[in-house]
């Protein structure tokens, strides 16, 4: 039988594991004291939900269940085998979707809005490669049911928090809302029915530049003038808010004021991160309705973390709208930052490992018990007296500074 774990997806030594849970704990942490509760809910959905889910090329990496018993021998009795009707569950590939059935099933017995915590796993039908895993964490805080960007800038401080108190240096937040960016494509000429296609080919702005973004869109068959205006806006150095405002109206010009309150707020409240305006934001799910943002570290490079507003997706549970937004911290690409760059995490305690003789087993205990009540992290080893240099050597190697010989 095969030792290994499966592809794309990881098992930590004890080391390890102790550092995930140290820096789960002060994500955990910072979120509880902002107000957020812990909420479980299944890494099995089904998989009319998850297929409806508009989860964008996320929808092509589900891991799905096969039918049980009858069910499934009549699905593979039918000729010619239908693959859709051989699975009716899926594993979740994000915490958004599933949270959103949990609020329309439970929302009577919750508070409105409701400030929600989910750290758990999710699932993706990755090819593995560095950084890309099949089984990770997400980190995630959600709003539900309050439409005010209050909530907005909510999620960006306490996400920024969390981030902070980690220490992975300076990183800033890109801003945008998909109103904004959606108005600025319509009125520059592009068919309704083509702004997600632009949508995906904006976003890749920061990959290929001004030039690639035009070259695309014309292979797609895009309006000339359409692309020449767009062009001229993203030739710009930096694109503000106010270049945006030239061609919003309506619905866009109310998310660019918006979007102004969020930005000069969060800067507000901010001490070692920058919030700004980016217009090539776009985020892969389709289920985003507004405002979305994603944080990039300075130091290391990449994103951190990520979000936005879904008021539409828990609708389709319920039949009524019901706002919501949401905060997710990649907690995987967090500890590869905090690993491979020697982070020291707050909130670590001493350790101390006591030797001990089977016969002082009493004594052994209630020392340790005096030592966890002052918070340290005790051990203790029963140690045959011949070999106490081994036993000694065991516990430096584990990181236990401190050795006591108890009667040795």
């Amino acid at each position: 039988m095969n030792i290994k774990p499966q592809k794309g997806m990881q098992e930590y030594l004890p080391d390890a594991a102790a550092k995930r849970d140290l820096l789960m704990n002060i994500i955990l942490d910072t979120y509880k004291s902002c107000g957020f509760t812990r909420i479980y809910t299944p890494a099995v959905e089904s998989a009319e939900n998850l297929d409806k889910s508009d989860g964008g090329d996320n929808l092509n990496l589900i891991f799905k269940i096969l039918k049980r018993g009858e069910k499934l021998e009549a699905a593979l009795a039918k000729t010619p085998v239908d693959e859709k009707e051989l699975s009716d569950l899926g594993l979740r590939y994000d915490l958004t979707l599933p949270l959103s059935r949990y609020y329309a099933n439970n929302r009577n017995n919750l508070p409105s809005p409701f400030k929600c915590i989910q750290c758990d796993k999710v699932y993706r039908a990755e090819r593995p490669q560095r950084g890309r895993l099949r089984e990770f964490v997400q980190c995630d805080i959600d709003i539900l049911g309050s439409d005010s960007i209050c909530s907005e800038i909510e999620l960006i401080s306490v996400t920024a928090k969390a981030l902070s108190k980690i220490g992975i240096g300076k990183f800033f937040v890109r801003v945008n809302d998909r109103k904004v960016l959606r108005g600025t494509l319509s009125s520059m000429g592009f068919p309704e029915d083509s702004l997600d296609s632009v949508c995906v080919t904006f976003d890749k702005l920061d990959k290929i530049g001004s030039e690639g973004v035009s070259s695309e869109l014309t292979e797609k068959g895009m309006p000339e003038s359409a692309i020449s205006s767009l062009g001229e806006l993203i030739a710009k150095e930096s694109i503000t808010l106010d270049d945006m405002a030239k061609y919003c109206e309506g619905e866009a010009a109310e998310a660019i004021n918006s979007l102004r309150t969020i930005i000069n707020t969060a800067n507000e409240l901010s001490s070692d991160y920058d919030v700004v305006f980016d217009p090539s934001l776009v985020r892969g799910q389709g289920y985003y309705t507004g405002t979305v943002f994603e944080v990039a570290s300075e130091k290391f490079g990449g994103t951190v973390a990520g979000g936005g507003r879904y008021d539409g997706l828990i609708g389709r549970f319920t039949g009524e709208q019901i706002p919501a937004v949401g905060f997710s911290i990649g907690f995987e690409r967090i500890f590869s930052i905090v690993t491979e760059n020697n982070i020291e995490l707050s909130g670590s305690r001493s350790k101390v490992a006591i030797l001990y003789k089977s016969e002082d087993i009493l004594e052994a205990i209630k020392e340790s018990e005096k030592l966890e009540a002052d918070n340290d992290v005790t051990l203790i080893l029963v140690t045959n007296p011949k070999k106490t240099d081994k036993f000694y050597s065991r516990a430096k190697n584990a990181g236990f500074d401190n050795i006591i010989k108890l009667n040795l």
